[in-house]
């Protein structure tokens, strides 16, 4: 593909964007949660915090990002860093994002890749954690062109709103884990102050978009864009392989069957499908449902005029690029 036709993709796909936004219900997420705070010291923090920050709240999300208003939105399709799974067998390929069902989807091709090495391990898919994975490096890329015969295979991702991405991200790493304790550079040094989270992903994200730097580290792979994940892919569907890429969405009721399907289609057996069905429905240690944790920061993001716009800058074409509705912003 020469430059000429990349910059044509670039023009079309930019004019898409744009007559998207038309499309979404302006309700979403009204009265989504009515969780309680409980003692987090930094939560309240960020509560106290945004009462001293002055705000006019005069646009709504939808608006956020149009006119001059895009010059404070994280771009989309950046080049960034890419992660596949491959299995030849089924003659598939699966694009990777970290906190969108990643470590589970990395079981499940590491599955398909060699059923039986996979089953003679004893491993389950919830088991094959990413730090001790059976497939390390035997079926992982991080550039298509390295896959043989990558263009006669069919891609797929999985995607997930981009609110709740942020919001288990950052309960799992900050809140849970402390990965700051042992790593003092993650969660961008604020430990578990969100509002300061949010603001220097927010910077960093705005850094990298205007001079793309090679130093990606932890903070960065599991809050940048998903969309920035799939720029080398959505050139690969312009150049005649879109009709093979497929695209689920993690927190969609019949996500389930659509990825079974999927790899019923490329020629999963019965005892493999239940194999993976059988998984499904159980959590990694990653998972934050359900937890108090997770309800409070939910809540305050939701809740907060100040870092649902910010967070909405950052993710607003992940929102329109893969079909979520953006949320409304609360008035104050």
């Amino acid at each position: 593909m020469n430059r000429y036709i990349k910059l044509l993709f670039v023009f079309i796909f930019s004019g898409c964007i744009i007559a998207y936004t038309n499309l979404f219900n302006r309700s979403f997420l009204q009265d989504y949660c009515s969780f309680h705070d409980n003692d987090n010291e930094s939560l309240n923090e960020n509560a106290t915090l945004q009462k001293l920050i002055p705000l006019t709240n005069d646009v709504d999300s939808l608006e956020l990002c149009r006119g001059d208003g895009v010059k404070k939105c994280i771009p989309p399709l950046m080049k960034y860093k890419q992660l596949y799974r491959t299995s030849k067998e089924n003659n598939l390929i699966a694009c990777v994002i970290e906190k969108t069902f990643s470590t589970f989807l990395t079981a499940i091709m590491c599955f398909l890749h060699d059923q039986t090495a996979f089953r003679d391990s004893n491993r389950t898919l919830e088991s094959d954690i990413y730090g001790e994975r059976l497939c390390k490096d035997q079926n992982e890329f991080t550039e298509l062109k390295k896959i043989g015969s990558w263009q006669k295979m069919s891609l797929f991702a999985v995607v997930r709103n981009p609110i709740d991405r942020f919001v288990s991200g950052f309960t799992d790493k900050c809140l849970r884990e402390k990965v700051w304790k042992k790593y003092k550079q993650r969660c961008a040094q604020c430990k578990t102050n969100l509002t300061c989270f949010v603001d220097k992903m927010y910077d960093r994200m705005f850094k990298f978009a205007k001079s793309p730097y090679k130093g990606i580290d932890f903070d960065d792979s599991h809050f940048f864009p998903q969309s920035w994940y799939g720029v080398i892919i959505l050139r690969c569907e312009f150049s005649s392989h879109l009709v093979k890429y497929q695209i689920l969405q993690l927190d969609n009721a019949n996500f389930p069957d659509q990825l079974l399907g999927l790899l019923e289609a490329k020629g999963l057996d019965e005892e493999g499908i239940k194999f993976i069905n059988g998984s499904l429905h159980h959590r990694t240690p990653h998972s934050t449902m359900d937890s108090v944790e997770r309800a409070t920061v939910e809540e305050t993001v939701l809740n907060s005029p100040y870092l649902l716009r910010k967070i909405i800058q950052m993710y607003y074409f992940d929102f329109l690029l893969f079909g979520y509705r953006l949320p409304e912003i609360p008035r104050v």
